[in-house]
């Protein structure tokens, strides 16, 4: 028997807002090979395959070839996006990048030395409180002026920083033969919200240039990188359910995000003409085909532009394309195939609910497994989802230790599943 264990490595860094100056309290997640600190902890993939083999391996009426246990992580955003692609980018390079004040920032990004790509976590840079010293009435970088009038602590934040990360990791994806690379940006998290004005202000050097010459400038600084932002959410940029939408559940007033959410829109419309220039004249390294479906000026509309504050619009801007985080890391870690050679999937999760039937993990893999007619059990730390819903979603098992140690209900489980 050939049980795969997943789930997500790590605690999701929030999308779509800004933490507070001292930073978002990261989830309670462990991080060795032993127990979890508690019952409200949610081990690690490779904590229940272990505890899993272990089981099996000494429950009476095993399948007589045994059972073999794997276990690949899933992640969104934060630290985790990095942790759960070192399997196919184990290659770990650290840097500096030039930070609010002037001030070095280490970074860290993988590298897969094979395709040439890097991957790299937006959440790891921190954002500058102020956008720059430009006049109060000016659009081009969003939103100065109301930086200035608004109180620090719901100042927006600058993305420039990110603009330096992206190209670090262009320069790091490049080939031996000089060929230009792959760089996935995982977007959630971003501490960011200025629809990536400031990072394209930090690839272009430049200010004060209107919106379509810093655009051309930063897309040449990329020396034709393919780019992909892998968001952790579907949010568009704009509308009531954009990026400043989000900032309400954070604690910022209404009245700031709707002035966050007119500044933006004046932004994005400058960035979408600015591309469908470009494009027209065959400045964009995607041309038309950027958004065949919709229209350059529609830009901030797009699923998932919205994520990091923002910085996935910019991302799409370049010329890049925005893809689920999940999609991103199932696809470079080979799920699919994994699922095809397993007889039974294992997802473990926190609470299951609509969010992770809708667009967690335990919807990707369960749709996934669904191809290969393999059976899904989730061992969750609560489950809000009634029958009906863990049927619709192809679930043939929902487990959840509440209070209980985890260790005991994935030994529980492991037994009944692994008699013949």
């Amino acid at each position: 028997m050939r049980v795969l264990v997943t789930g997500s490595t790590g605690p999701s860094v929030p999308d779509g807002a800004w933490p507070d100056e001292a930073g978002d309290p990261a989830p309670a997640w462990p991080g060795g090979d032993g127990e979890p600190a508690s019952a409200r902890s949610v081990p690690a993939p490779r904590d229940v395959a272990r505890w899993w083999a272990e089981t099996a391996e000494a429950t009476p009426g095993r399948p007589q070839d045994g059972v073999r246990v794997h276990h690949v992580g899933l992640a969104t955003s934060g630290p985790a996006f990095l942790d759960a692609v070192a399997l196919v980018a184990p290659e770990l390079l650290a840097g500096v990048v030039p930070g609010p004040g002037g001030r070095d920032v280490p970074v860290a990004v993988r590298r897969d030395v094979r395709t040439g790509t890097v991957y790299a976590d937006a959440s790891q840079v921190p954002a500058a409180d102020d956008l720059g010293t430009h006049d109060d009435t000016s659009h081009r970088r969003p939103p100065g002026g109301l930086a200035r009038s608004l109180a620090a602590s719901t100042a927006p934040r600058a993305s420039d920083a990110l603009g330096h990360l992206l190209a670090l990791c262009a320069d790091a994806a490049r080939t031996v033969d000089g060929r230009p690379g792959r760089v996935v940006l995982g977007t959630g998290g971003a501490r960011s919200h200025d629809a990536g004005a400031g990072l394209l202000r930090a690839l272009a050097g430049t200010v004060d240039a209107p919106v379509a010459d810093q655009l051309r400038t930063a897309r040449d600084a990329l020396r034709g990188a393919h780019l992909v932002a892998a968001v952790a959410t579907d949010a568009p940029l704009l509308g009531l359910h954009g990026a400043s939408a989000a900032l309400a559940a954070r604690g910022v007033d209404d009245a700031v995000a709707q002035d966050l959410e007119r500044a933006l829109g004046a932004f994005a419309h400058d960035v979408a003409a600015a591309v469908e220039v470009l494009d027209r004249d065959g400045g964009g390294p995607l041309g038309r085909d950027l958004l065949a479906a919709s229209g350059p000026r529609r830009l901030a509309g797009v699923p998932g532009a919205g994520s990091g504050g923002g910085a996935a619009f910019a991302v799409a801007a370049l010329g890049g394309r925005l893809v689920p985080a999940l999609r991103v890391v199932a696809g470079a870690v080979g799920l699919d195939e994994r699922l095809a050679d397993a007889d039974l999937v294992v997802v473990v999760a926190d609470e299951l609910g609509a969010h992770e039937l809708g667009d967690g993990a335990v919807h990707e893999v369960a749709h996934r497994a669904a191809r290969h007619a393999v059976p899904v059990v989730v061992v969750a730390r609560s489950v809000v989802a009634g029958r009906r819903e863990q049927a619709a979603a192809g679930l043939s098992g929902v487990y959840a230790w509440g209070e209980d140690p985890p260790r005991s209900l994935v030994e529980r489980v492991a037994r009944t599943w692994s008699r013949t």
